[in-house]
């Protein structure tokens, strides 16, 4: 078996890594933005970072949605590259960016209808109108962000990523002199305040959108002729995108859901908590950057060997996804738990919130390995084309198992705070579990079909 042997594991590992580097990098400059976005700001004052924190949420929970709906075109595409059906993927593409520019153009409108509620939902009057300005500017990127989001697919199902990372090199350094232009009046721009940073924002994803789009017209990506045909939307090929988006949409805001609840649960404890989860959850996040890229790269490269119809190469690719996460993850965990004292003080001179967070940061060592091996069983998954069961899964460990125990330990037992990050652990490895049953099960079935195939032919 090609699994077992070094040399031809250690050369998929390489291509791997090669093609999912500039995915993390990526990911990670992406939250850079975020970043930006807080301390400018901050700088506006307690109020306009309190409304900006509010608006991004909210606004980050409908961009996601951009990103769900448009996650089929990298495992359609790669696995179209796998059959040898290079001359119908420009028609697939196309078909992308139509799905694109109609959610796109819903997330703008929910968007819109969500600023209209914030009043209903408990938001304090004083923060309303703030956070209105920052959404009702922010808005207009969303269109592009689905747009963006169906080029990076196309980036990742062709192998041809480092376009990706140099997009999003290019939006945080639009970014910085936008928010700092439009933000606090710099460069001799208007101070729009919070507003601004929302101006800042949409800026952003449309440069960036622009400049992806007009990189897929460049060389490595000719040969699909992406732009050189008009066609309307095909009903059928929409159908059979939003068969995989649809679930894979789900179970990304599933996962988003459950770590905003647990959020605000930490607030319900009390601002120490909340305080020191923030902390914690900021740094596990950039973690998680690195296991999210490669589970993308591995999206399209098991795709593209479902097509060839190759289960050797599935699993090949599969067991170097494995140990790579694995590597990672054991990486990052042992640097949570030696840095645990020393990370939380970059954030705060609070000592107390210092402490707990150090504390809560143990926790989150400990799920490394299982929320690295759970996305790229998902990536893995995705790549065989099967979303509607991991979805389910994500649903069933996020908030039945992760929500509702960590719920019950943080406000019945005496656990409080840290009852939330022992559900998240336990749904997590429940996640992991269950979707590796799952692979394992749609590995066997993909099996007997090819083999039966072969008898048959």
């Amino acid at each position: 078996m090609p699994v077992l042997m070094p040399r031809v594991l250690r050369a998929e590992l390489n291509r791997l890594l090669l093609m999912a580097t500039p995915l993390i990098g990526a990911h990670i400059l992406q939250m850079g933005n975020g970043l930006v976005d807080t301390l400018v700001a901050g700088q506006l004052g307690r109020e306009a970072l309190a409304a900006a924190g509010i608006g991004a949420a909210v606004w980050f929970i409908v961009a996601l949605s951009c990103i769900g709906m448009l996650g089929s075109l990298s495992p359609v595409i790669s696995r179209m590259r796998g059959q040898g059906r290079q001359l119908e993927i420009g028609s697939v593409i196309r078909q992308g960016l139509w799905l694109a520019a109609i959610w796109g153009t819903f997330a703008l409108i929910l968007i819109f209808l969500l600023a209209n509620v914030l009043e209903r939902v408990g938001i304090s009057e004083e923060l309303v109108p703030s956070i209105n300005d920052y959404l009702g500017a922010a808005a207009w990127g969303l269109p592009a962000i689905a747009l963006l989001t169906a080029a990076r697919n196309v980036c990742e199902a062709t192998g041809l990523t480092r376009p990706v990372l140099m997009v999003q090199v290019l939006g945080l350094m639009v970014n910085i002199v936008a928010d700092l232009g439009f933000g606090l009046g710099w460069f001799g721009l208007p101070a729009l305040g919070l507003e601004g940073i929302g101006w800042a924002t949409s800026i952003v994803m449309i440069c960036m959108a622009a400049a992806l789009l007009f990189l897929l017209s460049q060389k490595g990506f000719k040969r699909f002729q992406i732009y050189r045909y008009w066609e309307w939307p095909k009903l059928q090929t929409q159908r059979h995108l939003l068969s995989l988006s649809i679930p894979i949409c789900l179970a990304i805001l599933f996962e988003a859901g459950l770590f905003t609840a647990t959020s605000v649960q930490m607030g319900v404890l009390g601002v120490l908590p909340a305080s020191a989860h923030n902390i914690a959850i900021g740094v596990t996040s950039f973690c998680f950057m690195l296991p999210l890229g490669l589970s993308a790269a591995l999206t399209a490269r098991v795709g593209q060997s479902f097509g060839r119809r190759s289960m050797p190469s599935v699993k090949l690719r599969l067991v170097a996804g494995i140990i790579g996460v694995v590597v990672m993850a054991s990486c990052t965990a042992l640097l949570l738990f030696l840095l645990r004292k020393w990370l939380p003080s970059l954030y705060t001179t609070d000592v107390p919130v210092q402490k707990l967070a150090a504390q809560m940061l143990i926790f989150a060592a400990i799920f490394q390995l299982s929320d690295g091996l759970q996305v790229v069983m998902l990536g893995a998954l995705r790549g065989l084309h099967d979303t509607k069961m991991p979805m389910l899964i994500n649903g069933f460990s996020y908030w039945v198992i992760a929500f509702g125990l960590g719920y019950y330990l943080a406000h019945f037992t005496a656990l409080g705070a840290f009852g939330l990050w022992i559900g998240l652990v336990v749904g997590l490895t429940i996640s992991f579990i269950l979707l590796s049953l799952r692979l394992r099960v749609v590995l066997k079935y993909q099996e007997t079909q090819m083999q039966s195939a072969v008898q048959h032919a």
